[in-house]
């Protein structure tokens, strides 16, 4: 209901309901000696509206003689960023859509050389419209035509302050892989992109100078034992019986005092002819 407060031709009409509602209670506040029934005999309404609107101004200033269907929210204050900043959140949210606060201030950092904070990078996220989905297909980590390049996009995210967590659910990858290629990029740089055989370059040992130096006394007190005698007599499941077979052969070629082992030590003895060998004469068999 929009209410005229002085029947005054040459007044311009008040199209706000706040405006006209003070108005309506101004000469009341001029002169306290005023009574809201001869402002309502003024201006046509009614002496309890009065004394009400003057009431709520009393009590709250001018946001009491707001209407009530009108809601009323305290002004945000405008965050001054960068429009470089905007952009990089646009890009970030329409790529993904789980990062942290911290997350992306650190990436903003990171890209945009701009420090902000957490709160900050969270306003500016929520107020930002919904991004578009991505014009390209996006391949993860397994399914990426080229394993150098699915690895060198892993390390540049990690790079630009992305966390493991936001890396693994993007590129569908698990936190120990991405630590071993940031762990391998440290150390080798650009050359930790290929792929390796993870073959070792050397085969595990087992059997070092003071096994076969054991094996080397076993023999020696029993000297009957075999292979399966002295494994048991070793009292250790570390290496197997064919192993102590192995390591028995190798102590009989090398010492020469281990019982068994004279065969092998004594110099072959020259060849010597045939008893039976055929001579070239022919033979008269007499019977």
């Amino acid at each position: 209901m929009l209410l005229h407060p002085d029947p005054d031709p040459s007044q311009l009409p008040l199209l706000d309901p706040t405006q006209q509602r003070y108005e309506l209670i101004r000469p009341l506040l001029l002169d306290p000696a005023r009574t809201a029934t001869e402002r309502a005999q003024e201006t046509g309404t009614h002496p309890e509206t009065v004394g009400r609107l003057k009431r709520r101004f009393a009590q709250q200033g001018m946001l009491g003689l707001v209407p009530e269907s009108l809601d009323v929210h305290p002004a945000q204050r405008q965050l001054r960023v960068p429009e470089s900043v905007g952009h990089e959140l646009q890009r970030l949210k329409g790529r993904y859509t789980g990062f942290g606060a911290r997350e992306l201030a650190r990436i903003i950092f990171h890209t945009t050389m701009h420090r902000i904070t957490g709160q900050t990078a969270r306003r500016l996220w929520e107020r930002l419209p919904p991004a578009p989905p991505p014009v390209r297909p996006r391949f993860d980590y397994h399914s990426h035509p080229e394993r150098a390049q699915a690895r060198q996009e892993v390390i540049t995210l990690y790079a630009q302050g992305w966390s493991k967590r936001s890396i693994s659910q993007f590129l569908h990858v698990s936190r120990p892989t991405i630590t071993l290629w940031s762990t391998r990029f440290e150390r080798d740089n650009t050359a930790s992109l290929a792929d390796k055989s993870s073959a070792p370059h050397t085969p595990a040992r087992k059997v070092w100078l003071p096994v076969m130096l054991e094996m080397y006394h076993l023999p020696k007190r029993h000297p009957d034992a075999g292979g399966f005698r002295i494994w048991s007599l070793r009292g250790k499941t570390d290496l197997s019986v064919r192993t102590v077979e192995r390591i028995m052969a190798l102590n009989r070629q090398v010492y020469t005092d281990i019982p068994g082992t004279e065969a092998l030590h004594t110099p072959a003895a020259s060849p010597q002819p045939h008893p039976f060998k055929a001579d070239g004469g022919a033979r008269v068999l007499v019977y």
